[in-house]
């Protein structure tokens, strides 16, 4: 038998072709949602971890400068009950992302070019490791160098790669400041109770710190120069960011704020206020507070932990509970002053009293000794001296980031001398890189 196979007419295979495209795309997708749905009715949720893992891949490689302030505020919520189950450690995930964006940019070459005042970074990196050859925890010691050698130096480099445009480094305040709102929302529940207020990871001065910078970043950016009813929605920001810092107990914080909201008062033109709208602002806010305070049930910790700034008697009643810490890293300061005790040595000689002596500098100090101490203070010191010319500068354009750069470095600067470690305040190390990369972006012309 001739078995013959008629050929189809190019024409209609042509034709044919949108229609194979569309029954193809809809076979695809009732395969994937039937293996999904028997999948989830076998795996349960836990299945859709994946794609949704994926898609927040896809996102934060997409946005960088979310990341890096998510990076920032990480450890305001891990900790949280709703967390405690999930087995993905999201300062690596973090890291990762940024590491992924850095190397891009490098490839790129769209790195913005490092200052040279980061060459005092190099005396605390060799004491780092040169105090590994002495220090009394040396698995402690070396945990903790390379937390800073990698997470540290993600937020030390990090914003030369990702945060290269005014959208990008508006995007990371705005996280900052959704960080803030959410940390402060979730601790309201807490007022009428007899502790502070605590972030959903458990910490009062992580709550205090989110939501003084929150307050910042709507003074500073989002208040100038609106029109009274977008005024009056950013109020009632401010009003909740204000709660939770104060329900928090966090004197740091609250020293911060009112030292940059004194200096946004009498550099009003450079911060974008006119004296009738600061007046307006400042007195209805004032007014707000006095009027809401007594019906708002701020716990008498707080109120109490407070109310010792107020006391003058002692350095100690001032200080508070860590006024013993800060002795006890400036005896070993004194006790060791070309050396230190070698890194992560303050909790080995001092168990059970602090992991740390709640200073950066007298951590530095401490555990590494004056070189290194002094470096990290020259630092400070130029990172202060650049952003506040980049403040005070005439040039106008994105003024408004100089200012939200300013304020947040004064912050940090004040809540570092006494709280945290060198590791989990990684504000501190993207906030000194900050001024340096405006300072750059500004003079390269790319602040636009």
């Amino acid at each position: 038998m001739d078995l013959s196979l008629n050929e189809t007419h190019p024409s209609a295979l042509i034709a044919s072709r949108p229609q194979i495209l569309t029954s193809s795309v809809t076979i695809i997708i009732v395969i994937v949602s039937s293996t999904f749905t028997l999948a989830a009715s076998y795996y349960g949720w836990k299945l859709f971890i994946i794609p949704l893992s994926l898609i927040c891949w896809f996102l934060l490689t997409k946005f960088p400068e979310i990341a890096l302030g998510c990076l920032m505020v990480v450890g305001t919520f891990k900790g949280a009950p709703q967390l405690e189950g999930s087995t993905i450690d999201l300062t690596v995930v973090l890291v990762l992302v940024l590491v992924w964006s850095m190397a891009r940019a490098c490839l790129r070459r769209e790195l913005i070019p490092l200052p040279k005042e980061f060459l005092f970074y190099f005396p605390i990196l060799f004491m780092m490791l040169l105090s590994l050859l002495y220090t009394p925890n040396l698995s402690g010691g070396i945990d903790k160098t390379a937390r800073f050698f990698i997470i540290g130096g993600v937020a030390i480099l990090g914003p030369f790669a990702v945060l290269t445009t005014p959208a990008r480094l508006r995007r990371f305040f705005y996280t900052l400041l959704m960080a803030g709102i959410i940390a402060s929302a979730a601790s309201l529940p807490m007022l009428g109770g007899r502790e502070r207020l605590t972030a959903p990871g458990g910490d009062t001065i992580q709550l205090g710190h989110v939501a003084a910078v929150g307050i910042a970043i709507v003074w500073f950016g989002l208040m100038p120069g609106r029109k009274l009813m977008v005024r009056v929605i950013l109020y009632g920001c401010i009003t909740l960011l204000a709660v939770a810092l104060v329900g928090s107990g966090s004197r740091g914080p609250i020293i911060g704020i009112g030292a940059v909201i004194l200096i946004s008062i009498w550099h009003r033109r450079h911060v974008g206020f006119t004296v009738p709208q600061l007046l307006f602002d400042f007195a209805f806010l004032v007014g707000m507070g006095i009027l809401l305070l007594p019906f708002i049930p701020i716990p008498a910790e707080s109120t109490n932990y407070l109310g010792q700034l107020l006391s003058f008697k002692s350095a100690t009643t001032f200080l508070g509970p860590r006024a013993g810490l800060l002795q006890l890293g400036w005896k070993l300061t004194l006790e060791h002053p070309f050396t230190g005790v070698g890194i992560g040595g303050f909790p080995t000689l001092y168990t059970g009293i602090g992991n740390w002596p709640h200073s950066i500098p007298l951590e530095f100090g401490s555990e590494l000794g004056l070189i290194a101490a002094l470096s990290f203070c020259c630092l400070v010191f130029v990172a202060l001296m650049a952003a506040f010319k980049e403040f005070v500068s005439e040039d106008e354009s994105s003024q408004t980031l100089r200012n939200l750069m300013f304020c947040f470095v004064v912050i940090v600067t004040i809540s570092m001398l006494n709280t945290g470690n060198l590791n989990d305040n990684r504000q501190l190390w993207t906030a000194l890189s900050l001024p340096f990369l405006l300072r750059a972006a500004r003079v390269a012309g790319t602040l636009g």
